[in-house]
């Protein structure tokens, strides 16, 4: 069925609680939709979210969940005299006040207009309970309707009645959201800082919130931060410098320097505030920010260890590897017309959907990948073992296996290659299109070696034919998926790859 939008509106307005209870009978009943059969694309900034956390953990970082909510005192213990700057970044929380609700005899003659007799002081006591904060905004609807014994939308109507709630008015608080992750570290640290063993290694990914004065290309006012810390006695900025090449290293980045900041923030040691740049298609971009706290924002939260910091936007680390231009495009592509690709660009954005997170995934990945190639054309039955080692103290083995006689070890599909051409995304051996880095081997193997790394248990995985991009354990962004889509283009990567693998786990 479809919704005439504009009857129901003008019907809600005239009555709403008529147009709530006398339109469920437009929703469908006992209809089935299937599920797809592929699987669904995922946001790029939560895949890169997921990738950060891996990579952390990796690296040895325990997670943490920080605080949301902060009073601007603490704002004022981490800058001192540069708060006030700062906390017009900031935003302030407001809160409705509970009102007390009298009942005159001309809303009592409404109420019971509205449902008949009922008692009066149980009304007054719920008003006054409520007042009290005994009774929670979002349970007021049913206590009214349980206690009353009236039906919902005549609650909501006696609700209606009163103006004392109709022209409550937020109250301001001095509480805020956090608008960078080091605001609410100091809080966690505090708390651990003698009962942890040292180096305390942490990282927290989550929201941050700052009063832009307007939302553009470059800047939201709710983005994503990956933000670590290492509090012990010996850490300083050289030793969190290494780290930081390491964490970038990972991400793909070899090129690395860093900037001291020539006005460093009051929360920062004077002078060991660094910008990071990485080199990006050949240009030097800034993309995370680092320093050691300063002595006095830590005494003022009761710290007695020197604690290295380094944060980078989330936002920002996928519009570098992914080719946006705009940030509003890449968080909220629902709202932003699909944009235009070339074949170099679709070529680019292409990935792996899941990928080894650690050493040991990737020397499994690369073993399977070695082995199929070199055996590819031997004559079935074989199984041959491609990789087998430990894995959390556990012996594993990884085996390529073909049972039927006179077959090859891989399907003529399976050494197939993506390209791109005219827009289209195509897997074959040959192609006059753009060639991509990616084929069906590797992403089949990828798969494995990052289900080998995290699994406990035996399993078995096996590919037949090729249907989809996500068969072969690739993907490619929605918004490209879309563009493709809508110029009615063609994603052709059908084909017989007959790879069967196991992983025996032991002990």
């Amino acid at each position: 069925m479809i919704i005439d939008t504009q009857k129901i509106k003008k019907q809600a307005k005239q009555n709403f609680e008529k147009a709530w209870i006398d339109t469920p009978i437009l929703i469908p009943e006992n209809t089935k939709i299937e599920l797809r059969k592929q699987r669904g694309n995922e946001h790029p900034l939560r895949r890169e979210i997921q990738n950060l956390r891996q990579l952390f953990l990796e690296l040895g970082f325990d997670e943490a969940e920080n605080l949301t909510i902060l009073p601007d005192t603490d704002v004022y213990r981490q800058y001192g005299p540069e708060a006030p700057i700062i906390l017009d970044r900031a935003f302030y929380l407001a809160k409705l006040p509970r009102p007390d609700i009298g009942i005159s005899d001309k809303e009592l003659s409404k109420i019971q207009n509205l449902i008949g007799d009922f008692n009066h002081q149980t009304l007054k006591d719920i008003f006054r309970e409520y007042k009290k904060g005994e009774i929670e905004g979002d349970d007021l609807v049913e206590i009214l309707v349980n206690k009353l014994k009236i039906r919902t939308e005549q609650a909501t109507s006696v609700l209606d009645i009163f103006p004392e709630l109709r022209s409550l008015k937020p109250q301001p608080t001095n509480l805020t959201l956090r608008s960078h992750m080091t605001a609410t570290w100091y809080h966690t640290l505090a708390a651990i800082q003698d009962t942890e063993k040292h180096p305390i290694m942490l990282f927290s990914v989550g929201p941050r919130y700052r009063n832009e004065q307007k939302e553009d290309f470059g800047h939201l006012r709710v983005h994503h931060s990956a933000s670590i810390v290492i509090l012990d006695q010996n850490v300083g900025i050289k030793a969190g410098r290494e780290i930081t090449k390491k964490i970038f290293k990972k991400l793909g980045f070899n090129d690395i320097k860093f900037v001291v900041k020539k006005a460093t923030s009051k929360y920062y040691a004077n002078q060991l505030e660094e910008e990071v740049f990485v080199k990006h298609n050949r240009e030097w971009l800034e993309i995370a920010d680092l320093g050691m706290y300063s002595v006095p924002s830590l005494a003022n939260f009761g710290i007695k260890y020197p604690v290295f910091n380094i944060g980078l936007g989330i936002e920002r680390l996928v519009m570098v590897l992914e080719g946006y231009s705009d940030i509003r495009e890449l968080t909220y592509p629902q709202f932003y017309k699909q944009t235009s690709f070339s074949d170099k660009e679709i070529a680019k954005l292409m990935y792996y959907i899941e990928v080894p997170k650690t050493e040991r995934g990737r020397q499994i990945s690369k073993a399977i990948k070695e082995t199929i190639y070199k055996n590819r054309n031997k004559k079935a039955p074989i199984k041959i073992v491609a990789w087998h080692g430990k894995i959390n103290h556990k012996d594993v083995k990884v085996s390529i296996i073909e049972n039927e006689s006179g077959k090859k070890l891989i399907g003529p599909a399976a050494a197939n290659k993506i390209f791109v051409k005219d827009s289209s995304v195509i897997g074959t051996d040959k192609s006059d299109g753009i060639k991509t880095k990616y084929d069906y081997i590797t992403g089949i193997a990828n798969k494995i070696a990052y289900e080998a790394e995290t699994k406990q248990d035996n399993f078995s995985f096996e590919v037949k034919m090729i249907r989809s991009l996500s068969d072969a354990n690739l993907a490619v962004p929605s918004r490209v998926l879309g563009y493709i889509r809508s110029n009615k283009k063609s994603i052709k990567t059908k084909g017989p790859v007959f790879i069967k693998i196991n992983v025996e786990v032991r002990g």
